[in-house]
């Protein structure tokens, strides 16, 4: 898994030490938006689907398979989940529990830094993903208020400032 990729075998066993096996059955959640959020999973097996709750109903938001890292979030903040974590079949994962991920963290474990820097990359990839979307959206003209997507030009137009701020 490429989160554990750095780790050396003393840190690799420093990690396996905190993550704690779990199975679930086919709809199994592994955790639902608006819950707090518990530390990360790394999929060992199975397929899981990423559901986000609308007005309308769920939304396939992404399908994941073995190696896939989630609710990494959570080791670096406390906000609640921001969506639904589905097994699709029978799914094992493995969690690294909040409590005891940020207790390694304190004590300076390098196995803890290497993981909180593998985050940070996949997030900062993912907000330069999400800026060159708004940037690009925004840039297309539209009308006042987009019938298709109900978007509209002065909404596109801060959530690319609000990006802006934040990718420096």
């Amino acid at each position: 898994m490429a989160l554990l990729r750095a780790l050396s075998a003393a840190e690799f066993d420093a990690i396996a030490a905190i993550a704690r096996r779990r199975e679930f059955a086919s709809g199994g959640d592994l955790f639902r938006e608006g819950d707090v959020g518990d530390g990360l999973y790394l999929v060992v097996s199975g397929d899981i689907n990423v559901i986000k709750h609308g007005p309308d109903g769920e939304h396939l938001l992404a399908k994941l398979g073995p190696g896939a890292v989630l609710g990494e979030m959570s080791l670096i903040t406390s906000e609640a989940r921001s969506a639904t974590v589905r097994a699709l079949g029978e799914a094992v994962v493995l969690h690294l529990p909040l409590t005891e991920f940020r207790a390694l963290l304190d004590s300076g474990s390098t196995a803890a830094l290497k993981i909180t820097y593998a985050i940070a990359e996949v997030l900062a990839r993912r907000l330069a993903v999400m800026n060159s979307l708004v940037l690009g959206l925004s840039g297309k003209p539209v009308s006042p208020i987009d019938k298709t997507t109900g978007l509209k030009t002065q909404d596109l137009k801060e959530l690319h400032r609000t990006m802006q701020v934040w990718s420096f």
